[in-house]
C-alpha cells in the first residue's frame, strides 16, 4: 500500500550543533550530561541507528558540503535496530542553513532485506511504498553510502533541548556493484559525536548548554566522514 502525501511529516526549523572527540571519553562526556545543570535525563534507550545516504550521479549534496555553502541538502533512508532488515522506516530529506536546519520525513510502508536484495529491489520498494514527491526524487538520486552508529537520547528538565550521544560508527562505501557493500567498511576515527538540538527560538539557552561543555563546537557530517577515505 503505497504512502499518501498526507502522511509526510514536515519539521520545525531547529538549532543542530555539534561538538566531536575520542569515543574512549564516552563515560566522561556521559557524566557531563547528567550532571548538567539543564538536569539532562535519558529520553530513549539506546538504539542503533541506520542511514542509506543518496546522493545525484555528480555527488552535489557532498560536493556542497565540502565546498562549506551554507545553504545544503541530504537524503537518507533511516531505520531502527541491530539487524539488516529495514522495516518502520522513513526517507529523510534535511534541509540546512548554517545551523538551522529543517527535516521533511517520508514514511515507508515496507520491509526491506537490505542484505539479500539488489539495489533495484531495494530503491523499487522504497519508490513502492512512500509519497509520490519522495518516489520522484529517489529516481533521480543513485545510494552512495551506508552507515551505523549507536545513539543515547537525552532531553532536558523543560522537554525542549535534546542532547545526543552517537558513537561506534561504520560505514560502508556503495559506489560501485549491484548488490548493497555491508561486507567491507571504510577506516574511520572512533570519535563520540555530541548533538545538541533545539527549536529555532531557543538559541540563548542552547549557548548556555554548550557553555557547560569544555569543547568546541564543529561543522561535523558523518555523510561526509563516511565517504572522505573512498573520495580522497
Amino acid at each position: 500500500m503505497s504512502v499518501q502525501s498526507h502522511d509526510v511529516v514536515s519539521g520545525e526549523r531547529r538549532y543542530e550543533v555539534k561538538m566531536v572527540v575520542d569515543a574512549l571519553l564516552l563515560d566522561e562526556v556521559r557524566s557531563w550530561t547528567l550532571a548538567h545543570p539543564a538536569a539532562f535525563r535519558a529520553a530513549y534507550p539506546l538504539r542503533r541507528v541506520n542511514n542509506l545516504y543518496f546522493d545525484t550521479f555528480e555527488r552535489q549534496f557532498i560536493l556542497d558540503h565540502v565546498d562549506g555553502l551554507a545553504e545544503r541538502a541530504k537524503v537518507r533512508y533511516r531505520w531502527y535496530g541491530e539487524t539488516w532488515r529495514a522495516s518502520a522506516g522513513q526517507v529523510e530529506i534535511k534541509h540546512k542553513q548554517t545551523q538551522l536546519s529543517r527535516k521533511i520525513i517520508f514514511p515507508v510502508d515496507a520491509s526491506l532485506e537490505i542484505a539479500q536484495l539488489s539495489w533495484e529491489e531495494i530503491i523499487a520498494g522504497i519508490v513502492e511504498h512512500t509519497a509520490e514527491d519522495c518516489a520522484r526524487l529517489l529516481n533521480n538520486l543513485e545510494p552512495v553510502l551506508i552507515n551505523y552508529y549507536w545513539r543515547e537520547y537525552y532531553v532536558n528538565a523543560e522537554g525542549d533541548i535534546r542532547l545526543t550521544l552517537d558513537y561506534g560508527m561504520r560505514a560502508f562505501d556503495q559506489a560501485f556493484g549491484f548488490f548493497p557493500n555491508i561486507r567491507f567498511p571504510q577506516p574511520l576515527l572512533n570519535e563520540l559525536v555530541i548533538e545538541v538540538k533545539a527549536p529555532s527560538q531557543a538559541h540563548g539557552r542552547v549557548a548556555d548548554v554548550l557553555a557547560e561543555f569544555p569543547l568546541r563546537c564543529i561543522d561535523n557530517s558523518k555523510y561526509l566522514n563516511g565517504l572522505a577515505t573512498a573520495m580522497w
